[in-house]
């Protein structure tokens, strides 16, 4: 573990000061709302611990150009669903490497087996039990999927799920990514706007990998490298048992919900 990491023990340290600052924000009636400055003093407490959770979580390897072969890093909590990182209503933004300017959006799947993760009470929303693709963003020019596996601390599996392309895809063609809801981003003209994609998932990964769409991180020499079926390596995400519905976990309970249909998604609409 590198310098200044979390351990786990740092980690329900600091989660638990953030809890204890978040019940004095917002206290549950009958307690009333602290004063002006005492309630300012208490948020700033509040994000400098939280924006501690985030510095120290460990900058993990979610995938490799494959063009470049060049690493994506990001903040990664492998403890548990308890942590903001996971949350769909994320509080703060991790720093993170810069990604490799092919990088265009991270989706992903986590499998919990058996387990059901009762130590998240806030929403999370961590794909599907299994990798998939999103046809429509293969479509795109250039783009490519490649996908890796990361080991949780508490024994599941995550797949993350990276699309890169040479060429300049802007970002109202692409995807809300892993864990979101949506997508916020600048337009040509500077102004704020955003999109949820109701794109359809496939999971049979064979035709995609067949034609070069799809790759995988392989980790098993000096450095990782992107791999295709033309290394004559053969794919270890094909056929994995699992649901192929999305997942909502919260209060301690996993739900099951209707997968994307690809109808384009109108806000002003049930």
């Amino acid at each position: 573990m590198a310098d200044g990491e979390l351990t786990r023990r740092e980690r329900e340290e600091i989660l638990g000061r953030v809890r204890e600052l978040d019940a004095q924000v917002f206290p549950r009636p009958p307690t009333p709302l602290a004063s002006g400055a005492e309630r300012a003093r208490i948020k700033d407490a509040y994000y400098r611990a939280l924006g501690e959770y985030y510095d120290r979580l460990p900058r993990v390897l979610m995938s490799v150009c494959p063009f470049t072969n060049k690493p994506l890093r990001r903040a990664f909590d492998p403890f548990g669903l308890d942590g903001p990182w996971w949350h769909k209503a994320r509080m703060g933004h991790p720093d993170e490497p810069a990604a490799p300017s092919t990088f265009k959006v991270l989706l992903g799947a986590v499998d919990f087996g058996p387990r059901i993760p009762a130590e998240a009470i806030a929403e999370v929303i961590p794909g599907p039990d299994v990798p998939f693709v999103v046809p429509r963003l293969l479509r795109l020019p250039g783009m490519v999927a490649v996908i890796h596996r990361l080991a949780l601390d508490t024994g599941e599996l995550a797949y993350p799920i990276a699309y890169f392309s040479e060429e300049d895809i802007g970002p109202e063609r692409l995807h809300q990514p892993w864990l979101r809801q949506d997508l916020w981003f600048k337009t040509e003209a500077g102004d704020s706007s955003w999109l949820i994609s109701n794109d359809e998932w496939d999971f049979d990964l064979d035709p995609y990998i067949a034609i070069g769409k799809v790759w995988w991180v392989d980790e098993r020499g000096r450095s990782p490298i992107a791999v295709t079926a033309s290394s004559g390596a053969r794919c270890p995400y094909v056929g994995l048992p699992g649901d192929r519905r999305p997942q909502s976990i919260a209060e301690g309970e996993r739900e099951l919900i209707e997968p994307p249909t690809g109808v384009p998604f109108n806000p002003f609409v049930e």
